[in-house]
This record gives structure tokens, sequence and C-alpha cells, in this order.
């Protein structure tokens, strides 16, 4: 019996291993620990490298949403640096 499903894939763009550590499979892990590379970065950097000048990470806009719309605030203000301490308003 072939197996169906084997848990969450390796998010790099073109990989279809499965998830190891940090979200990526144990080949590209070890490809970005090779050259020095953050892994958590290395996964927006696609296995096939980028087609052209404006090929783009895809992002996750539809999580950001729903982030910012349970918070009551927009999705810019999700990445906003957040004031420290009380706030003093009149």
């Amino acid at each position: 019996m072939p197996i169906a499903s084997y848990g969450p894939l390796c998010e790099r763009r073109g990989c279809r291993g499965p998830a190891w550590r940090d979200r990526l499979c144990p080949h590209c892990w070890r490809l970005a620990r090779l050259f020095g590379r953050d892994t958590a970065l290395f996964v927006y950097e696609p296995v096939q490298g980028y087609r052209d000048d404006r090929d783009a990470v895809e992002l996750p806009w539809e999580q950001w949403e729903q982030e910012a719309n349970a918070e009551g605030q927009g999705v810019a203000d999700l990445f906003a640096p957040r004031p420290e301490g009380p706030q003093n308003t009149p």
C-alpha cells in the first residue's frame, strides 16, 4: 500500500520533501547550513532559482489578514513596533 500522507512538506518553493527542521526537509536544511545561510530565510529561496527579475516570494496574506482582524487592526499594524510601557492618553 503506498503512503498517502506523511506530514507537512518542506516549505521551500519547488521542494516536496518531508519537513524536518525549521520548516525545511533534511536536504534543504543541510544545504542552508553548508553555505552558512539562515534557515528561516532559506525557506524563501526557490529550489530552481528565480525565474526572472519580477519573480517574488508568495507571502501569507490570508494568515496576516486573519490575525489582524482578530486583533481589530490592519495588516501593517502587525509589523509596526509596539510601544513599551504604559501609554499616556489624554
